[in-house]
């Protein structure tokens, strides 16, 4: 039989030894839930503030130079809330689009570029 490795920084020893001393372990034993709710607040600020830094701006294109794509209507529906609400409706559906896509191609781009380079054949 093949012996499982495990990472000793996973074991939640709170809950290992309430079990032992018939305790009854919190609901959610896992480290994560017993975190103060203020460092989860901070981090929910934070990430809002990554998302509107990231997403909720100008585009420095225009639209008038690319190309129109068909979205999804739900798709519309959420991104014009979005930009109606959050970018005060002073964001174009082009821009947070374009933020979006510039966002995930920095974020993926060597991913994108290997699955390219193995996918692609050379003519000659």
């Amino acid at each position: 039989m093949v012996r499982k490795k495990f990472n000793a920084d996973e074991i939640d020893e709170e809950f290992l030894i309430s079990t032992i001393s018939n305790d009854k372990p919190a609901s959610g034993h896992k480290k994560e839930a017993a975190k103060p709710q203020k460092q989860t607040q901070k981090k929910r600020q934070q990430k809002e503030t990554e998302y509107t830094a990231l997403f909720i701006r100008h585009s420095d294109s225009k639209a008038r130079s690319g190309k129109l794509v068909p979205i999804r209507p739900e798709y519309h529906e959420r991104i014009s809330k979005i930009v109606q609400v959050i970018g005060c409706g002073e964001l174009s559906i082009f821009s947070f689009i374009d933020n979006v896509l510039t966002h995930h191609f920095e974020e993926f781009q060597e991913e994108i570029i290997k699955n390219y380079k193995e996918k692609n054949k050379d003519i000659f």
